[in-house]
């Protein structure tokens, strides 16, 4: 065996199709065999994992706990914790790269066993608050590396007393944003939305981070016939969000809601649908849905929010100078009036930068500098 090869435990929370998680299926399917022998764990068992390359051995840690693992609990055995540091003496790992914030419980074994720790951070303060405070500063003291998503996400890290500091722009895999211009024609067609009408998408989870609840009042804003709200993503079942879906039934604006729910097969056929990409995040690290968007050539509208301010270039849309509904919908109407003038050429070539061969390039110069 390569004495010089690294080993590196991969941690995911959910193995599903988020952007960070995304992003770790790339870094995974281009990795090096000849440099790396890696793992991947995962606290559930989602739909991403069948997609990882088959010769990269999977672990699961519990966090939803069946009846013996519950017993278990309540006796004062940990299950995740169990899981874990079993790991730790298994896959005697360089280092564990734990692909978020929100599974602080590797951070508590890692300590325990002395496994040095990258942190790659795709949140930004407004999710802090899930952590506790003790928590929250064991990943930004212990971790050897933390890798924010965009400069904002660095920023912010630098500003909780994070020491070294990474900037890794997320990315995506261009090949798989297909243009089918006929099956979104369909598409509108099925919404009833004609053919000469300005069409807004909206995408991701219906959370409060993701500004879902201001949906109705952007309608109401713009009160015009000829626009259309289109929201794709998966569905939230909370109070909030059922609060808005019965606002957005209830909605009188002359401008149209339309709630798509969780898309697979037509996800880009709908971000192809639309004439332009509404981002009404308050907050958002580097949305990979905006590099999608642009990658369509589709002019961007948003709150600034986070990365998108780093991304968006003059030619591509509009981030506002405030969390305003307001400016978003006087931008958005500057937009359709062609008076802020949009490039779709100028948009794919941007967004052509954030690619899987680049981010892999970046990533590895980052694990490099790390020993």
């Amino acid at each position: 065996m390569n004495q010089s090869k690294k080993r590196i435990l991969f941690f995911t929370p959910y193995a599903t199709r988020t952007g960070s998680e995304m992003m770790l299926l790339y870094i995974l399917k281009k990795i090096d065999r000849s440099r790396f022998d890696v793992g991947i764990v995962s606290f559930a068992n989602g739909e991403l994992l069948a997609e990882f390359p088959e010769d990269i051995p999977v672990h699961i840690a519990p966090r939803k706990f069946n009846t013996i693992e519950k017993i278990s609990f309540h006796l004062g055995i940990n299950p995740t914790l169990r899981a874990l540091r079993k790991l730790a003496k298994s896959f005697r790992a360089d280092f564990w790269y734990v692909n978020t914030t929100m599974i602080p419980e590797t951070i508590v074994v890692a300590k325990e066993f002395g496994i040095k720790v990258i942190t790659h951070f795709h949140e930004m303060p407004l999710t802090y608050a899930y952590l506790s405070a003790p928590d929250f500063k064991s990943i930004v003291d212990y971790s050897e590396l933390l890798i924010g998503c965009s400069q904002t996400t660095c920023d912010a890290l630098k500003d909780a007393g994070g020491k070294n500091v990474g900037l890794l722009y997320s990315f995506i895999d261009p090949s798989l944003v297909k243009k089918d211009d006929h099956r979104s024609a369909e598409l509108r067609q099925k919404l009833r939305i004609p053919a000469d009408a300005f069409v807004w998408i909206l995408s991701g989870m219906t959370s409060e981070r993701k500004g879902f609840d201001l949906l109705p009042d952007i309608a109401a804003e713009v009160n015009d016939p000829n626009v259309h709200l289109v929201w794709v993503g998966a569905t939230i079942d909370d109070g909030l969000v059922y609060y808005t879906e019965q606002r957005c039934a209830k909605n009188t604006s002359a401008t149209k809601i339309h709630l798509t729910g969780k898309q697979k097969e037509d996800y880009y056929a709908y971000l192809n649908m639309g004439n332009g990409f509404l981002l009404t995040s308050r907050q958002d690290p580097f949305p990979l849905v905006m590099i999608e968007a642009a990658l369509l050539g589709k002019p961007i509208v948003s709150f600034p929010s986070g990365g998108v301010s780093e991304f968006v270039k003059d030619g591509m849309g509009v981030v506002t100078e405030d969390l305003s509904v307001r400016q978003m919908v006087a931008a958005m109407r500057s937009v359709m009036r062609g008076d802020t003038k949009t490039d779709s050429a100028r948009s794919i070539e941007v967004a052509s930068r954030f690619n899987v061969e680049n981010g892999y390039n970046e990533w590895i110069e980052l694990i490099d500098k790390t020993r």
